[in-house]
């Protein structure tokens, strides 16, 4: 699931053509690189769920899904689509660099991920995870998780 602009020119055809060299994506997550195996781990069984016991379940039952990354970025694709048309004109106009640009989208699709962590109740935990979490927050536990979102700029 992504997000992209397309920058089109119909009035001031003098502005000097852009630099769109360099970077032109940035991943928001658990990027490759960035996160350890176990708190990866975790995302990935809560995001797309298990089958419990040996295929990482929980306490020894299975995970229900929680896409909270792919409900953060759903949810807030219009935000991105209007920083970007933003952000297009002041590339134009040479007041930004892609860098710079990525880099707050970056951190503003990293709030709106940790942010759904925090707020995702549903489906909930069941009691006896409950009982042995002492929390009926799903995706939060000790808070590594969440606080391990980041986002990393791509060149490719």
């Amino acid at each position: 699931m992504g997000v992209s602009v397309r920058i089109v020119r119909r009035k001031h055809k003098d502005l000097k053509r852009p630099d769109m060299s360099g970077p032109s994506k940035v991943k928001v997550g658990f990027p490759a690189g960035a996160t350890g195996g176990d708190i990866l781990n975790r995302a990935v069984w809560n995001h797309f769920g298990t089958r419990g016991g040996a295929s990482g379940g929980g306490w020894g039952g299975p995970i229900p899904e929680r896409p909270f990354l792919a409900n953060a970025i759903r949810d807030n694709t219009g935000t991105y689509k209007a920083a970007l048309k933003t952000s297009a004109a002041r590339i134009l106009l040479g007041e930004a660099s892609m860098q710079l640009v990525l880099s707050k989208l970056g951190e503003l699709a990293k709030g709106h991920t940790q942010r759904e962590i925090t707020s995702l109740s549903s489906p909930p935990n069941s009691p006896v995870t409950i009982a042995l979490k002492g929390s009926s927050n799903p995706l939060v536990d000790s808070g590594e998780m969440r606080g391990s979102v980041t986002w990393k700029i791509d060149d490719a």
